[in-house]
């Protein structure tokens, strides 16, 4: 007995030792380590070599080389007009030329500019486009048109400074008159002729730093008289400042308008003044533009115009619906030279009872569009706009009915208030990169206060036009045009002129590097429309010329 207790005593004497020996000891160690353990790296079921050498990718190494001239265009030959200014800005010389064997029609085209040049650019460029055929029951139809035009461009520090000068010599002839009833044995008596020449000079700052304010001033001028002893001269300052503030960029636009009109019993002069601040703001999905448009037109009274300047563009998605609107508007001066240049047929010798020329400035009161655009994909571009506007004043084309003569073939300019409502369409497609087509359409519906038809405005016009590069060596063009009935005056009352559908066609063929060939057909369905009244068109040409690259 005395035994077991002892053995009892000496196994509960060695729990406590070792009781004690497991007491809580803990050490705190620091240090810069941290101990990472790796993955383990196992063996694929399925090795496989890896293979160091690169496959090279298919390359292509045809060049598609394309001129950096502007290829011929010839435009249609509807009616003898005062042709519109062109400007050329290549860096190469070339020649071209061609005519047009149903209505004895010279073609003409020289361009002279130097070669890349990172400070300096000039060039000169002239073009000759007429024509002599009579038209069928018609005056004297012919017209000769001389474009011309220069420039130099510098870049010095962190300035560019660009002088231009633009000149021009069109004649015609008001044919629009039944040869039936009226005869001139003189066709200098309905003989019109516009001579136009323009300086200008735009320096514009070209700061990388943007901190400092951008700017970009022009200061032009132009002389324009015709056959029918009217003369005007006009002298115009524009200049826009441009300065960055964070994630805004705040303009200010200046300018300032002088017009003086020398008419055959009368002499105007016009002042136009214009402030326009405004801000723009921007990110990857948003566009805002913000200001106000305040003008001050002095002319045979003084007045003063406000418009607010606000447009929006927002990215609904991915790029591929843009919705945008905007409100603007904007006083527009009717001169003889942007009258001119929309009818050449115009009267400037007198318009109405007051025996001198009518001119009234148009006042665009309130503009307000809006719409979506986007991108299908890299080949096809598309817009789609709506827009509402109200004009004091908008001008309108009619023939001058004199009491006494019956020649009818010169027009005045009337003027009515008017609502404009407007719906466009455009839509771009690069089939591929032989195949490109682009079609538009414009629906235009007015609201008149005293006139009973908007005459001579098109209700409704398209276009579609086409391109097509066979191969190196023959592409094709083609466009189609499509313009509304319209109304027009008459002695008797209101005559409805036909809808005009015009159809014209080119094909060129690069014989060499320098030189190409073409063949273009106009108004292939040979018709014979009216776009002004009383002035019929030409029928089909065909014209054949060349263009020639000598250095």
């Amino acid at each position: 007995m005395k035994k077991i207790i002892l053995i009892l005593c000496l196994l509960h004497s060695t729990f406590k030792y070792y009781k004690a020996q497991v007491q809580d000891i803990s050490f705190n160690v620091q240090s810069h380590f941290q101990p990472v353990i790796k993955a383990a790296e196992k063996l694929s079921d399925n090795p496989e070599v890896a293979d160091t050498i690169k496959k090279i990718q298919h390359f292509d190494y045809s060049i598609n080389s394309f001129p950096i001239y502007k290829k011929y265009q010839v435009e249609p030959l509807s009616y003898a007009k005062h042709k519109e200014k062109q400007i050329w800005t290549g860096t190469q010389s070339f020649i071209k030329g061609g005519y047009g064997f149903m209505y004895n029609t010279p073609i003409l085209e020289l361009y002279y500019g130097n070669k890349n040049d990172k400070d300096l650019r000039y060039g000169i460029y002239y073009n000759l486009f007429a024509s002599n055929k009579q038209l069928q029951n018609v005056g004297y139809s012919g017209f000769t048109d001389h474009i011309a035009n220069a420039f130099a461009e510098k870049y010095i520090a962190k300035h560019s400074l660009k002088f231009n000068l633009d000149y021009s010599n069109n004649k015609l002839y008001n044919y629009g008159f039944d040869t039936s009833k009226t005869k001139f044995s003189d066709k200098d008596l309905y003989r019109q002729q516009y001579y136009y020449w323009s300086p200008s000079i735009t320096i514009k700052s070209n700061y990388t730093d943007s901190s400092k304010i951008h700017h970009d001033i022009v200061v032009s001028y132009y002389n324009l008289q015709n056959y029918q002893d009217a003369r005007e001269n006009n002298i115009k300052l524009n200049t826009t400042l441009n300065k960055r503030i964070q994630q805004e960029n705040f303009f200010l636009n200046l300018s300032y308008d002088y017009y003086n009109h020398k008419l055959h019993k009368d002499t105007l002069n016009n002042h136009l003044f214009t402030l326009m601040p405004y801000f723009i703001a921007k990110n990857a999905d948003a566009e805002i533009r913000v200001g106000i448009k305040t003008t001050l037109d002095a002319f045979h009274t003084s007045k003063f115009y406000f418009y607010p300047i606000f447009f929006g563009n927002y990215n609904l998605y991915r790029h591929i619906i843009e919705v945008f609107a905007g409100v603007d508007g904007q006083l527009q001066k009717n001169s003889i030279y942007s009258l001119s240049r929309e009818n050449p047929f115009i009267n400037t010798q007198f318009y109405t009872n007051n025996n001198s020329i009518h001119l009234t400035n148009s006042n665009q009161s309130i503009h307000i569009y809006a719409g979506f655009k986007g991108r299908l994909s890299s080949k096809t571009d598309y817009i789609v706009q709506g827009s509402y506007e109200r004009w004091d004043s908008l001008y309108f084309f009619n023939i001058y009915y004199h009491p006494v003569a019956m020649i009818d073939n010169q027009y005045i300019v009337e003027y009515d208030n008017t609502t404009l409502y407007t719906l466009n369409a455009q839509l771009r497609y690069d089939a591929s990169s032989q195949l490109k087509l682009f079609a538009s359409g414009y629906y235009y519906y007015y609201q008149l206060k005293n006139f009973e038809k908007p005459w001579q405005k098109p209700l409704y016009k398209a276009q579609l036009a086409a391109h097509y590069q066979l191969n190196e060596l023959f592409s094709f063009k083609t466009d189609m045009f499509l313009i509304s009935e319209r109304w027009a005056k008459s002695r008797t009352g209101n005559e409805l002129m036909k809808s005009i559908v015009d159809i014209n066609f080119t094909a060129e063929y690069q014989r060499t590097k320098k030189l190409s060939v073409f063949l273009t057909l106009n108004n292939i369905a040979n018709l014979r429309y009216y776009q002004w009244y009383h002035y019929p068109s030409q029928r089909f040409n065909l014209i054949l010329g060349f263009t020639y690259i000598p250095f």
